[in-house]
């Protein structure tokens, strides 16, 4: 099953270097085709093993098509509702899918805590220590690929989470929530807070994983620990170049 999400990884850039295509170098272009001859290989093969596991899937499978197999349904377990998973024996499957997607979940969070940990040291240097404007502007595109990595992890989330409601998991899980767009910030906790900050509580997912039983200061130093964890030492290179 772990292989079956390294599938859908490649998939997954495959789908975004095919949307970037004429904004790639000739080089990265090349790469295409080479990664779906591979996905392709990968495909067959495990539609040969899904047969093998699950005969009652064979007329759900057809030809993997070359020319984009990243758009190939994978067929897991919460690519069915529950009534036909049943019908087709992948009940296991299914227990077995949700446990790995949780943890996928539950990954993906912590990506997107990082993502923002690092986007909130790279704009504080930003504010710092760039000046002029072809500083400026290299600064400002390099945290817009920093504010993309952000949408990026939560939409790996969502997928998860999407799949964990189809197996089962209640759309009001207070651990595995919606996430949105506009909730993907946090503030700094190792600097002082500033005028209003008191009021903007931090999204939902700032809690989750943290250690129980905290008092208000650990928290808080548990925070700064985090933070300082996760400082882009590149981005210091790059703006100073």
């Amino acid at each position: 099953m772990t292989a079956v999400f390294l599938m859908k990884q490649l998939k997954s850039r495959l789908k975004i270097l095919a949307m970037l295509r004429n904004k790639l170098t000739p080089t990265q272009s090349e790469t295409i085709p080479q990664a779906r001859n591979k996905l392709q290989r990968e495909l067959i093969s495990w539609r040969q093993t899904q047969v093998v596991i699950c005969p009652l899937l064979e007329p759900y499978i057809g030809a993997v098509d070359p020319i984009s197999p990243e758009q190939e349904k994978l067929l897991l377990p919460s690519s069915f509702d529950q009534h036909r998973r049943e019908g087709l024996g992948l009940t296991s499957l299914a227990a077995m899918e949700y446990q790995l997607r949780e943890g996928q979940a539950y990954d993906a969070l912590e990506d997107v805590r990082e993502k923002i940990k690092i986007f909130n040291a790279n704009l504080g240097f930003k504010k710092a220590n760039v000046f002029g404007q072809r500083a400026n502007t290299r600064a400002q595109h390099f945290l817009s690929q920093l504010t993309a990595d952000k949408v990026s992890g939560a939409e790996k989330y969502c997928i998860a989470r999407r799949a964990l409601i189809r197996l089962g998991l209640s759309e009001s899980d207070a651990s595995l929530q919606e996430l949105h767009d506009d909730q993907l910030y946090g503030k700094d906790a190792s600097k002082p807070a500033g005028l209003g900050d008191s009021k903007r509580e931090d999204p939902w997912f700032w809690t989750v994983g943290k250690p129980s039983g905290l008092t208000p200061k650990e928290q808080t130093d548990w925070s700064i620990e985090c933070e300082s964890s996760y400082i882009n030492l590149y981005a210091l290179v790059m703006y100073r170049s």
